[in-house]
């Protein structure tokens, strides 16, 4: 499937979500540990892949395949649209640790997903979010952890 017709397929599926359910409940949780559709392993594999250039590349090439991950969905934005919740969880490719693997969100646009993701705490699998936001971004919470991270208009802290 050629980008363009990938990216619409996308659009069209988020808005879909969208429009059945306007309003957003907080607090949400999302359980970041679902295999990834076909297409939302494609957005992951671009995305992340433009995140981490030549270190993605190279683990490809030497390991035959794509780091691992699992994703979740919550609507991170309160745009009533399902952002994508990604959890590297390939230790081999190096993001993982005591306090969990690696996290990323990549938005939800009208035209599908976002080109850039998010970086998000190490987690293991839970995430949280709050009713509360900052700058246009819901607070988040991981796994069963008494931080709460605040978006500062840049990132999460």
């Amino acid at each position: 499937m050629d980008m363009p017709i990938l990216l619409k397929t996308l659009a069209l599926s988020v808005l879909g979500c969208a429009a059945a359910n306007t309003a957003t409940h907080y607090p949400q949780t999302a359980t970041v540990g679902n295999q990834a559709t076909a297409a939302e392993t494609t957005v992951v594999h671009e995305v992340l892949g433009r995140s981490f250039g030549k270190e993605w590349t190279r683990y490809v090439k030497s390991s035959g395949h794509a780091p691992t991950f699992t994703v979740g969905h919550a609507d991170l934005n309160g745009d009533a649209q399902p952002d994508l919740l990604v959890s590297l969880n390939d230790g081999r490719f190096g993001y993982c640790g005591s306090g969990g693997c690696a996290g990323y969100a990549i938005l939800a646009t009208p035209q599908g997903y976002a080109h850039k993701a998010i970086e998000l705490a190490y987690f293991f699998e839970k995430t949280v979010v709050l009713r509360g936001a900052h700058k246009g971004m819901h607070d988040l919470l991981y796994d069963d952890a008494r931080k709460v991270f605040v978006w500062d208009g840049t990132r999460y802290r």
